[in-house]
């Protein structure tokens, strides 16, 4: 991993306080349905058919293995009235227990160029 994106994963763990478990709510309209580990194109999907939630971009944290490291995986979220909500399935043998979400701090410009580089990471 280069400089840069160990700096960038660094400055996650920092802020990990500040990460929350996001709850899952099953949607659907019009025969849709999100599909399974698809959150970025599930939840651009579902905001451009219902403008009154926004996207959310950021980090997804399993909790850390027996060696100390972290899976972070990019993941988006909806807020919807002022609350994240999760609105991708994950596979049948995931469990949600322990994840949290970390908001992106920077653009959605940056947080794409990270994604693209480095979508899901096993750190430190």
């Amino acid at each position: 991993m280069c400089d840069e994106y160990r700096f960038y994963f660094e400055q996650l763990l920092t802020r990990m306080n500040s990460a929350v478990k996001v709850p899952f709510r099953e949607v659907r309209f019009d025969g849709w349905e999100p599909r399974i580990s698809d959150c970025h194109s599930n939840v651009d999907l579902w905001v451009h058919h219902h403008p009154e939630t926004k996207p959310v971009r950021g980090w997804l944290f399993w909790p850390p293995n027996a060696a100390g490291q972290y899976t972070i995986m990019a993941h988006s979220v909806l807020e919807e009235d002022g609350q994240l909500v999760d609105i991708t399935p994950l596979q049948r043998d995931i469990s949600r227990d322990g994840l949290l979400f970390l908001k992106q701090l920077g653009t959605e410009a940056d947080f794409l160029a990270m994604k693209a580089a480095s979508s899901q990471v096993f750190f430190p």
